[in-house]
């Protein structure tokens, strides 16, 4: 009865912090370049069950016989970043990017480098090319990209021109394997250290990065999908609950018998 009060809390305690990542990708549903995260659920060691003699005997000698494997629940192994492609919207403004392939480079003012696939920039006042948060966007030498007041053109492999078609400068665009990278806000993701301690500077992507001027990419959270997601997981949540509930009932109720004899 001990293992099924565990088994119960583990399938509360799983469904509660699924609940708050599946909240988060509702909330997120419509962020530009947001990437939904997923749960990996991993079970908990199955318990061998056995039939036993009451009698007074070493364990081995009063087991009769196996009954079979009972499971003592999940527990939520890790969050994942889903980094699926989300749907492409034209929008069709000079400025608005989307990629297929890889992560815009941006860099914040205290130089803090991040990546992201919210194409949303603008330029600023002194003609630099920045994000909607106001953070720098890099150029392939590594520095903030200076535009012409000109109206540009963005060739798909991120390649720059004014309206002379002279190249004014190239997007840095860096592809990462899923694992390489963490979350650092919304739509923002950090490269992890490599081998030397230093972030992950990444590759370009191998088969070009497919941009698109005038598009925006959309958030792969699906509503549809995250909500009806969040309607089981709560049912695993209050099913876990009635169970825990009936079974802290019976040894309650088992104790009070235990105290009349």
């Amino acid at each position: 009865m001990i293992k099924g009060l565990y088994s119960a809390f583990t399938g509360m305690e799983a469904a509660w912090r699924y609940q708050d990542v599946l909240a988060n990708n509702i909330a997120n549903a419509n962020t530009i370049g947001f990437k939904r995260e997923i749960a990996s659920l991993s079970p908990l060691p199955e318990v061998l069950l056995s039939q036993q003699a009451p009698v007074p005997a070493p364990l081995p000698a009063r087991i009769q016989a196996v009954i079979g494997q009972i499971g003592t629940g999940k527990f939520v192994a890790e969050f994942v970043t889903d980094f699926q492609q989300g749907i492409l919207r034209q929008t069709g403004l000079e400025l608005d990017l989307a990629l297929q392939a890889g992560f815009f480079t941006i860099q914040d003012a205290e130089g803090n480098v991040f990546y992201t696939r919210d194409g949303r920039f603008q330029r600023d006042a002194a003609g630099n090319l920045v994000t909607s948060a106001g953070y720098f966007v890099l150029g392939d030498d590594g520095q903030p990209i200076t535009l012409p007041l000109d109206p540009v053109t963005i060739t798909p492999e991120g390649l720059i021109l004014d309206p002379q078609g002279n190249e004014v400068a190239t997007l840095r665009i860096r592809d990462f394997a899923p694992l390489q990278l963490e979350r650092a806000g919304e739509a923002y993701f950090r490269a992890l250290p490599g081998d030397q301690g230093q972030p992950l500077e990444g590759e370009p992507p191998a088969g070009g990065p497919g941009l698109r001027q005038g598009f925006l990419e959309s958030s792969n959270a699906n509503l549809v999908e995250e909500l009806t997601s969040l309607l089981a997981v709560q049912r695993v949540y209050q099913a876990s609950q009635a169970v825990l509930a009936r079974l802290d009932t019976t040894l309650d109720q088992a104790a009070g018998e235990l105290g009349r004899l």
